[in-house]
């Protein structure tokens, strides 16, 4: 019903349009996103408005305040405080917010799952039903490290099909609510931690772990669907984990559920296709897109390095992008990038150093007691340095 390019081409006119990125392609979400909005990915600048929204329901405006929102992403990647007050300057931003927020809650509410999208089932033998914590905080459960999903749990499983469906439960009291689900996802009965805090990294325990991309997981306001607890044996609350057969009679209107949902998921993570692809940056001197590089953060500093990299490939570029790799949690990539640096750094003293943490993280004593050798005296050894040393020396 609306036509999102000729928005987007008013709002750039009207209100905002990046010097440093070019004009971003602008679509509808292939789902019916009731969460959030939309959405800019900055790798292939792209702008994604919730299909949901186009309806007369929802006005001229308040749409145009959206694909808004979402140009100010090229250039402000947080909902900081210099983000919001650039927002607050489209007209009556803040009454279009409220406007927006109660259409999609009530868009939710009366919303239908009648169409099969996706089937998790195929080539499954088993579904494993677990209980994760935190209740409402339970994307907390969820770690994206070194590419993988890590999954907190007190369940203590074994013995499951390496071709099985893993749908994630929290418990309200009287139901069970459906949070997520897992793809051949990988058991341990005993409790797995990575210990990465002493060396600048993140420490975590889990007891499930998948690739990246086999993992859905929900938004807060998305996760609905309740399982009355005498729908399951009374075993599930003490054991935390059940496990059926994938043509058991019983969980195929939750399978049903799974396949057909359809209001978009929490990403977490960055997809491996991305993490190459460098950001489509309008040609810009090399010393202002390295002052970009270096002050992004998070996936976003990942593909504007790799846009420094693409202009130039040189120590500074790739420290920098090594660097962006570890922000991200990217750990073995970044390892391998640092090391690339390192070999154009004549035995840099900075880049020795960060290069050392690395490999107390990947566990490469080899490389890492060598660069230790290599450190001059009067180096300044921070508590990071301090434990990955100690680490490596053991």
């Amino acid at each position: 019903m609306y036509d999102l390019d000729k928005i987007l081409d008013e709002v750039r006119t009207k209100y905002y349009a990046s010097t440093t990125l070019p004009r971003p392609n602008i679509l509808w979400s292939d789902e019916h996103w009731t969460a959030i909005n939309g959405k800019y990915d900055l790798y292939n600048n792209q702008i994604t408005i919730s299909r949901a929204l186009n309806s007369n329901d929802i006005s001229y405006e308040a749409l145009a305040s959206v694909v808004y929102h979402e140009s100010l992403h090229q250039d402000f990647a947080d909902h900081d405080r210099k983000f919001m007050l650039r927002a607050n300057r489209f007209p009556n931003y803040k009454t279009y917010s409220k406007e927006l927020d109660e259409y999609l809650s009530d868009y939710s509410l009366n919303l239908e799952y009648d169409k099969i999208t996706a089937d998790y089932s195929k080539g499954k033998n088993e579904v494993v039903f677990v209980i994760i914590p935190y209740l409402e905080d339970f994307q907390n459960a969820f770690t994206f490290y070194d590419g993988n999903i890590y999954i907190d749990t007190e369940a203590e499983i074994s013995n499951v099909s390496k071709s099985n469906l893993t749908i994630f439960l929290v418990d309200n009291g009287e139901k069970y609510h459906i949070v997520a689900w897992a793809e051949n996802a990988e058991f341990f009965k005993f409790q797995k931690q990575i210990l990465h805090g002493d060396f600048g990294g993140l420490d975590f325990s889990y007891r499930i772990w998948t690739l990246r991309d086999n993992v859905k997981i929900l938004f807060n306001t998305t996760c609905t669907y309740a399982i009355g607890k005498k729908a399951f044996p009374v075993s599930l609350e003490a054991d935390k984990f059940i496990i059926y057969d994938i043509t058991s009679d019983v969980i195929q209107e939750d399978l049903k559920y799974v396949n057909s949902y359809c209001e978009g998921f929490y990403e977490l993570g960055m997809a491996p296709f991305a993490i190459e692809i460098a950001a489509p940056y309008l040609q810009l001197a090399y010393k202002e897109l390295y002052a970009i590089a270096v002050n992004e953060v998070g996936f976003r500093g990942v593909w504007a390095a790799n846009a420094l990299c693409k202009m130039d490939l040189n120590y500074d570029t790739l420290f920098n992008r090594a660097d962006a790799l570890r922000d991200s949690g990217l750990i073995t990539l970044a390892y391998h990038e640092m090391k690339k640096a390192y070999s154009l750094a004549s035995k840099n003293s900075n880049c020795a150093v960060e290069l050392i943490k690395l490999c107390a993280m990947v566990s490469d004593f080899s490389l890492g007691n060598q660069l230790i050798k290599e450190l001059s005296g009067s180096i300044a050894v921070d508590e990071y340095l301090a434990n990955s040393i100690a680490h490596l020396q053991k």
